[in-house]
């Protein structure tokens, strides 16, 4: 079982790097043009361990179907639709999650958090703001794709991350402590 463990643990680490790196090895595949449908490989790739990561069975569909299509059309344009399709995806899962116990509530409890009647209420807003936060980044992110290919490395892989940050940050000082202060 450790060697399971390690594996499954250098796989997390494995995805968390590709998709970090996603844009810069894009931004260099471009001015080197490099063939779209060797990118879409890496893409896959990407799949593949971001399934074996998170086990979430609609980002698998959808960058494995995105991947195709790179294979399919063999265009620029659609390499830099990844960071959009993935914002979508995680505006998506935090919206749908709505509709019955939102997304950070279930990341409270499995964290082992006893949640109070007030702790449940700032995770629904909590999740509600996320869903809009991924939904801006999104649109950012489209728009970038018809900017200069500088430009859409830059915010897709810098100042993207950098606003996730910020947004984890805000969402903590707002609530002022931890959620669900008692554990189980």
């Amino acid at each position: 079982m450790p060697l399971k463990k390690s594996l499954i643990k250098i796989i997390k680490i494995l995805g968390i790097g590709l998709t970090v790196i996603y844009p810069f090895v894009v931004f260099f595949a471009l001015k080197r043009h490099v063939a779209v449908r060797f990118l879409a490989l890496f893409l896959l790739a990407a799949a593949g361990i971001s399934f074996v990561r998170n086990k979430n069975i609609w980002i698998f569909i959808c960058v494995l179907l995105f991947g195709l299509g790179l294979i399919i059309f063999n265009d620029n344009v659609f390499l830099k639709l990844y960071p959009v399709l993935m914002n979508i995806s995680v505006c998506l899962m935090f919206a749908l999650s709505l509709r019955g116990v939102p997304l950070i509530e279930k990341f409270a409890t499995k964290m082992g958090y006893k949640l109070g009647a007030t702790d449940k209420q700032y995770a629904r807003r909590a999740t509600y703001a996320w869903a809009i936060f991924m939904f801006c980044l999104a649109v950012v992110s489209c728009v970038t794709i018809f900017l200069s290919d500088e430009i859409w490395v830059l915010f897709n892989g810098l100042i993207s991350y950098i606003l996730i940050a910020m947004m984890i940050g805000v969402v903590f000082i707002i609530h002022k402590r931890p959620i669900g202060c008692l554990r189980k």
